[in-house]
């Protein structure tokens, strides 16, 4: 990656490096999303922060070697995508992370996501914030961190059954460690097999350091056709 030009920069002002030049290339998707929320109760991160709190944000997340790593990959290997692509509007307002759950100190920042070529892996980087913890600790709480990993299983597993659809048939997932609050989270999700209409797939919760923190399987099943 480039280094930024910092020695360069004026007083009370942010330098924009060629990192940050993806997400000035993202801005009209911005825009189109906050037009579309307007009105459906979606906080997106453009609401709350003031551009330079924005920026201040961004910087961060590209401070993250793994984006680093994914965004200087080839299409080949590693495709970005909107974190929110495959849903509906009305799908978006009944979901807990791309709706109910946003906002500021839950989910704020929208979440990084990358795909292989063919969609049988995944990796999702997201910042979970301190009002998604359980009530009697300081901890996430681990019925969040259950949908997290429900939802990544889904991503590898649909794209690879008929019509994409099916339903959770099974999850299994092991909490390893307390999830702390106010950090980066990265996900990643890979299909195992396909069976017929069955699809099994495996996931898992890191902090940006390599610390498996939670893993679960699945077992997805797509409905049998309507005769």
């Amino acid at each position: 990656m480039p280094e930024s030009t910092a020695s360069q920069q004026q007083p009370g002002t942010i330098a924009v490096t060629p990192s940050m030049n993806h997400h000035l290339a993202l801005s009209k998707m911005t825009r189109a999303d906050k037009t579309m929320n307007e009105g459906s109760g979606i906080i997106e991160e453009h609401d709350i922060l003031s551009p330079e709190e924005a920026e201040l944000k961004h910087q961060e997340e590209n401070d993250i070697l793994l984006v680093q790593t994914l965004r200087n990959a080839s299409n080949d290997v590693w495709i970005e995508v909107d974190a929110y692509w495959h849903l509906t509007d009305s799908t978006k307002a009944f979901s807990l992370t791309a709706n109910t759950l946003r906002g500021q100190h839950k989910i704020l920042r929208r979440p990084l996501k990358f795909y292989n070529k063919d969609k049988t892996e995944c990796i999702l980087i997201i910042h979970v914030g301190d009002k998604l913890c359980s009530s009697r600790s300081p901890y996430i709480h681990n019925g969040l961190l259950a949908t997290l990993l429900d939802e990544h299983l889904a991503f590898v597993s649909l794209p690879s059954l008929p019509n994409y659809t099916g339903f959770t048939a099974n999850l299994n997932i092991d909490y390893r460690e307390p999830v702390e609050p106010n950090q980066w989270l990265i996900l990643r999700g890979k299909l195992n097999k396909i069976e017929g209409r069955k699809a099994f797939a495996e996931a898992s919760i890191e902090n940006i350091y390599g610390d498996r923190l939670a893993e679960a399987t699945s077992l997805y099943i797509s409905p049998r056709p309507q005769t």
